[in-house]
């Protein structure tokens, strides 16, 4: 009986110790770990791209264009009163850049009365960066007059996006 002791002794003392080596192989290192934290982009519309007031053609089609610096134009369409772009402010992280989007062309324009629609193709003019955390993004485009177009009060909704690059 006592050699059986001494033998699981003998065994367990050699595990032990092959444990107790190979923890001495082990090594730890300390890591760093950190994180950069910006200003979350936000745009607001400032005002809204408005057509401006016009009369269609009665028998062509035409379009109605407001330039993203305010340039408006037309074909076969009598202006009364001139559009604008639409603005809208950018803030946030001044040192980065960032790229601008629209949603996809061609955008619907419904009247009051839901069976009067038109189509335009919308654009933008954005600068690549802040400028001390601001900027500012214009959209302008080209809507289709149809000939005898109804009169009505015609709108719709567009989406802009910004990233940082």
């Amino acid at each position: 009986m006592k050699v059986k002791n001494m033998l699981k002794m003998a065994v367990a003392a050699l595990l032990f110790s092959g444990m107790a080596a190979s923890s001495a192989l082990a090594a730890d290192g300390t890591g760093t770990a950190t994180a950069n934290v910006v200003v979350p982009l936000a745009i607001n519309e400032v005002s809204p791209l408005n057509w401006g007031t016009f009369a269609p053609d009665p028998s062509s089609p035409g379009t109605v264009t407001v330039g993203t610096t305010g340039v408006p134009s037309s074909t076969v369409v009598s202006y009364l009163t001139l559009g604008d772009p639409g603005i809208f402010s950018v803030t946030g992280d001044g040192s980065r850049s960032f790229i601008t989007s629209l949603s996809a062309n061609p955008h619907t324009f419904t009247g009051a009365n839901p069976a009067n629609t038109m189509t335009g193709n919308l654009v933008f003019l954005a600068p690549p960066a802040l400028t001390g955390g601001v900027a500012g993004v214009q959209v302008g485009g080209t809507l289709d007059v149809g000939a005898g177009q109804a009169a009505d009060v015609y709108s719709g909704n567009y989406t802009v996006t910004v990233n940082y690059n």
